[in-house]
């Protein structure tokens, strides 16, 4: 068990988050995901890389991931991480829940190509490895 394993889990809605060794946002998708969803995520996001005084890295379990709404869609189109997000390591999810989320982020790479990098992993100790990279290069 790491250190990450004894903080608790914040809820929002029907997913979960917490903030990891000060700079990490860990994000859980339990079920759908909505517009007022994708804005809540975001202003957290934004809250701590403003009180940090620098990007922060997100690291997000779909394992438990649902659907998005159009609604969802469209907010996470609008809104750019710019400044506020360093990297990202995505990790669990079955192979539907990996397409979905990799078509939806793969829209957004090509109609915005300098979103910061973002990557796919089958297991959780490989997204953090690949956070950990992107801090050494941040």
């Amino acid at each position: 068990m790491n250190d990450a394993d004894r903080i608790d889990w914040t809820p929002l809605g029907t997913h979960a988050y917490r903030v990891e060794s000060t700079d990490v946002f860990h994000f859980k998708f339990r079920g759908d995901l909505d517009g007022a969803a994708i804005e809540a995520i975001h202003a957290l996001q934004k809250e701590l890389a403003l009180a940090l005084g620098r990007p922060i890295f997100l690291l997000v379990d779909i394992s438990g991931f649902g659907e998005f709404s159009g609604e969802a869609r469209r907010f996470s189109t609008e809104l750019d991480p710019t400044g506020i997000i360093a990297a990202t390591g995505i990790y669990g999810g079955n192979f539907r829940q990996r397409m979905v989320m990799n078509l939806l982020t793969r829209a957004g790479s090509l109609l915005r190509p300098w979103l910061p990098p973002l990557q796919f992993f089958a297991h959780e100790p490989e997204a953090r490895a690949f956070l950990d990279e992107s801090r050494t290069r941040a």
